[in-house]
């Protein structure tokens, strides 16, 4: 995966760049990093301050998955900066992040590339609450978890409803 991986990645630096040019605040966290996680890992990024866990689905060689690992740059600034209060705000972290991954992801390879984002996006909206129900705590941008576990409530809601 080394090889591929150093392939997929090598804008990195200018991904983090752009980042925080539109942010307007300097990253904090050091030098980042990601790390290609065994093809079991289930989610296609997870950020943690200094480092991100990717999964080897987004090593594709064409770079056409480049937004997730902008999305986890920019939770350096929403998510671990800034975070939510608790499970029931988990949009505010999604949301914000998914904003702000379209904006650098316009200004990097222009407004047809976020508009096409966008467009994937409400899909998703629209395939989640007919799959749930309107009526479903989970299609909401802020579900009820009393009682639940926050693990049920994950889908694509909290990323799109809150952009």
């Amino acid at each position: 995966m080394l090889q591929p991986a150093l392939y997929e990645f090598a804008n990195l630096n200018t991904y983090l760049d752009a980042t925080e040019a539109y942010v307007g605040v300097p990253y904090v966290w050091g030098i980042y990093q990601l790390l290609v996680m065994p093809r079991s890992f289930p989610f296609g990024g997870m950020e943690n301050p200094l480092m991100t866990f990717v999964s080897p689905t987004v090593v594709t060689g064409t770079r056409s998955q480049v937004y997730v690992v902008i999305h986890e740059i920019a939770h350096s600034w929403t998510g671990n900066m800034v975070t939510m209060n608790n499970w029931s705000d988990f949009w505010l972290n999604e949301g914000y992040t998914t904003f702000i991954e379209r904006q650098v992801s316009a200004r990097l390879y222009g407004g047809d590339f976020a508009k096409v984002e966008g467009l994937l996006g409400n899909t998703t909206i629209i395939n989640t609450v007919q799959l749930l129900g309107a009526n479903d705590t989970y299609a909401t941008i802020h579900p009820v978890l009393y009682g639940d576990n926050p693990d049920n409530s994950f889908n694509e809601m909290p990323y799109e409803k809150g952009y």
